[in-house]
Formats: structure tokens, C-alpha cells, sequence
């Protein structure tokens, strides 16, 4: 496997873990309840906005880099996936400057919010969910794992639908995509780039 200095082992651990304590921690700051629906990052950040920025930042970049060393992992590359990643990005950022919007109603601004967060959730489980899928072939465990993507998914729509709007539609999921790559990149529980290649 062909590793470069920005896709090194130790970069890739240390930006995702910073992202998940960062991520698990910010929802409980300023006397926040994550659990409340007053409670989501937008409305805990709309007036601290460089805190969602750091947030978002991490996870969109920390889920882009530990996704590029699962491709590189099994000398994959298409430029689908790349973009996906990019969007994921582009996403949280449209996300955050759509901070501060009125929530008594349906207005352009919460509006743009509300699709702009639809969009990175697409986007930060669609390239790997889409790799699993189209790679079912390669590997047995790949079909587990497009449904543990799957289980990521459902999670945010569980908690959505049976909890309400909260920011632990927000911590949960990623965090557990999160540990989702962690597993998959630095642990033998996922295959092994010659376990692959002699499918």
C-alpha cells in the first residue's frame, strides 16, 4: 500500500480522534443538553460560529482523509469518491453559513440549512457506502460492512424520528462512522489488501 506524508497512519488516527472527542464533547458545552431540541449544534453555535467551523471541519476532513486511506489501502481511485468527499465538505461549509437562521418558520435561510445538512450526511456516508456496494464481488465482508454503513444511516433516522431533532442525531452517527473507519483502516477486523486481491 502506497502511503504519502498527508495520508501517514498517525495523521489519519490523530485528525479522527481529535474529530470524535471533539464531536462527543462540543453538544455538552455552555450548559447544553444534546438531547433537548433546542439543543443541535446550529442553535448551541449559532452564536459561536468558529465552534461549528472547528467541528465541522474535523469531521468532514477527518472522515475525507481516512476514506482516501481505505482507497489507498486497496489501491483504489476513482474521482467519484474523491468528489463525493469534497461535497462532503463543501456541504458542512454552506451548513455553517447558514447559522443563525430563524427557526419560527420555513425562511430561505433555514431552508438552505436544512438542505445543505441533507446533503453532507449523502455525501459523508455515500463514498464509502457506494465503494461496499460496488465491490460486493471483491470480498464477503464488504457486504457486511455496506450494512454496518447502512446501520450508520438508520441510526441518524431512528434518533430523528423516535427522539426528535437533537444534537445526538448529530454526535451519534458520527461518531459512529467514525469508529466505523477506525476499525476498518488500523484493525484486523476488516480484510487485508491481499485477502482482497486473492478473491
Amino acid at each position: 500500500m502506497k502511503k504519502d506524508k498527508i495520508l501517514s497512519k498517525p495523521f489519519c488516527i490523530i485528525w479522527l480522534a481529535a474529530a470524535f472527542i471533539y464531536g462527543l464533547v462540543l453538544p455538552f458545552c455552555w450548559g447544553n443538553n444534546p438531547a433537548s431540541e433546542m439543543g443541535t449544534l446550529s442553535l448551541l453555535c449559532e452564536d459561536r460560529k468558529i465552534y461549528f467551523w472547528i467541528w465541522g471541519l474535523l469531521t468532514a476532513g477527518s472522515i475525507f482523509i481516512n476514506s482516501q486511506y481505505f482507497y489507498n489501502k486497496f489501491s483504489f481511485k476513482h474521482k467519484l469518491y474523491d468528489i463525493f468527499g469534497v461535497l462532503a465538505i463543501i456541504s458542512v461549509a454552506l451548513v455553517a453559513l447558514t447559522l443563525g437562521h430563524s427557526i419560527e418558520d420555513w425562511n430561505p435561510k433555514r431552508i438552505a440549512h436544512w438542505v445543505a445538512t441533507g446533503m453532507f450526511i449523502v455525501f459523508l456516508l455515500g463514498s464509502l457506502a457506494l465503494y461496499f456496494l460496488v465491490n460486493l464481488k471483491k470480498h464477503k465482508s464488504f457486504g457486511i460492512l455496506f450494512i454496518c454503513m447502512l446501520g450508520i444511516f438508520a441510526s441518524f433516522l431512528f434518533i430523528f424520528i423516535f427522539i426528535g431533532k437533537s444534537a445526538l442525531m448529530e454526535m451519534i452517527p458520527v461518531a459512529l462512522l467514525e469508529i466505523f473507519l477506525f476499525i476498518i483502516n488500523f484493525t484486523s477486523l476488516a480484510p487485508s489488501e491481499s485477502e482482497v486481491a486473492a478473491v
